[in-house]
């Protein structure tokens, strides 16, 4: 599966932010949510999140492009930017699910999730999803998830819908705008796609 780790990177910023976070774009359950945008103004994905008692934060997030995930930030740890690491999501007594987790932070990890019904399922009518990596076991309780899921699916519907029509205002503005204008506006600041 490829990740798009760099739209997960301003989702742990937010998610760190979202510790003292008080307006949110909505609150489901335990779970908190809100559209993110990158540098140039332009949606990038939705994330919503709770904090687990141990005071780790977890995050799910739905990129524009549908890709799905879950971020830990947890600002006790540290952890080494760049490395892999096998993981079991356990959700209570069905199947495991294993993943690769990815360090995108010092404080944080990304675990990118099959797009599937089984997955989808699982967290959806889940009571608790544990973690499980070498020398760790994190347990979350998810409260309110599969209502803050649909949420979640939602945010990021209505967020592509307005870009929609945000691009086809901009484009009749373009039209009149300078050349050099529309190239600039047209250069797209991305960072490096990589994969696990």
């Amino acid at each position: 599966m490829t990740l798009r780790t760099s739209l997960f990177v301003p989702l742990l910023a937010a998610a760190l932010a979202l510790f003292g976070a008080e307006n949110t774009g909505f609150i489901s359950g335990v779970w908190q949510g809100d559209a993110n945008y990158d540098a140039d103004g332009k949606f990038s994905d939705c994330t919503m999140t709770a904090q687990a008692e141990s005071g780790v934060l977890l995050g799910f997030v739905i990129s524009k492009y549908y890709e799905w995930g879950l971020v830990i930030a947890d600002e006790g740890h540290d952890f080494q930017v760049g490395t892999t690491e096998a993981v079991v999501l356990v959700i209570d007594q069905r199947d495991p699910i294993p993943a690769i987790a990815k360090v995108i932070d010092v404080h944080g990890i990304v675990i990118p999730l099959e797009n599937s019904d089984p997955v989808l399922a699982a967290l959806r009518e889940g009571k608790v999803l544990t973690i499980v990596a070498e020398g760790a076991k994190i347990s979350f309780k998810l409260t309110g998830t599969k209502e803050a899921i649909a949420e979640l699916a939602a945010c990021v519907t209505e967020h592509l819908n307005s870009e929609k029509v945000d691009a086809a205002t901009a484009l009749r503005i373009r039209v009149a705008a300078p050349a050099h204008y529309r190239r600039e506006k047209s250069f797209s600041m991305s960072a490096s796609l990589s994969s696990i």
